[in-house]
């Protein structure tokens, strides 16, 4: 064993915050997850208890959080209203702290088909899925795929942007030699904003290269969410809204 010292950071506070409006079932999810920063080596990491929690839409409207049972995890007493391009303002006051970060909802293409394909894989027969979407031709577009499932061990992600397809059908795909006949996969997609795009490539960038020699050292990735008074105490993490498609598999 090799016992290795670091120089641990001061404690942060990291968020995950999400609107999401699933558009086949007209159901909503508004979630604040709060918890703090720990040493690299902890497995576990701390809740961050009795935060206040507020979403404030442009029109002055305030919806309030409520935390679960001490467990950090924060949800909407109230359902927010589905307005497209309407910002958004995501207030968090903790241990005497205020954050904050704004939004915008943006729309989602809906996923139209999906394909299933098996490829040899390295000599490992392997599942494909393509799920495919129209991309509408009078506006930008930014959006990330999730595919989930208890066979795969972890979700898998892509995003995309529709700078070469514009106006064109285009498509998310899964690769995995884990799905069997009769599997179900949970395929997501999830409308974003350029920033958003922009935190979702570059995290999952970080989260799937397999380093070597000549790629560049992993960095914290900085979010839309900002401490009022010192940017020093910026914590970690994204506040984003998502109008999302939805689509249950089962494998072939």
């Amino acid at each position: 064993p090799i016992d290795i010292e670091l120089n641990d950071d001061d404690e942060k506070l990291v968020v995950e915050a999400y609107i999401n409006w699933i558009k086949e079932r007209k159901q909503t999810e508004q979630v604040v997850n709060l918890r703090l920063s720990s040493p690299y080596f902890d497995v576990h990491s701390k809740p961050a208890n009795g935060a206040v929690v507020t979403i404030e839409d442009d029109e002055g409207q305030v919806y309030r959080f409520a935390e679960q049972q001490n467990t950090g995890r924060y949800l909407a007493q109230d359902t927010i209203p589905y307005t497209f391009d309407q910002s958004f303002t995501l207030k968090i006051q903790y241990r005497d702290e205020r954050y904050s970060a704004s939004e915008s909802l943006k729309s989602v293409s809906s996923i139209v088909q999906i394909d299933q394909d098996e490829i040899d894989f390295f000599g490992s027969a392997s599942v494909e899925l393509e799920a495919h979407c129209f991309d509408p031709g009078e506006e930008r577009n930014f959006s990330y795929f999730e595919f989930i499932s208890e066979k795969l061990s972890a979700p898998e992600y892509n995003v995309y942007r529709d700078d070469f397809s514009n106006g064109n059908e285009y498509y998310g795909f899964l690769l995995s030699s884990d799905l069997e006949s009769g599997d179900q996969v949970r395929i997501r997609q999830y409308g974003l904003s350029n920033i958003g795009y922009n935190f979702w490539y570059l995290l999952i960038l970080q989260n799937t290269q397999q380093g070597g020699p000549f790629q560049t050292t992993p960095v914290n990735i900085i979010g839309n969410i900002v401490h009022e008074n010192n940017t020093d105490l910026n914590p970690f993490g994204f506040f984003r809204i998502s109008e999302v498609s939805e689509q249950i598999y089962t494998i072939n």
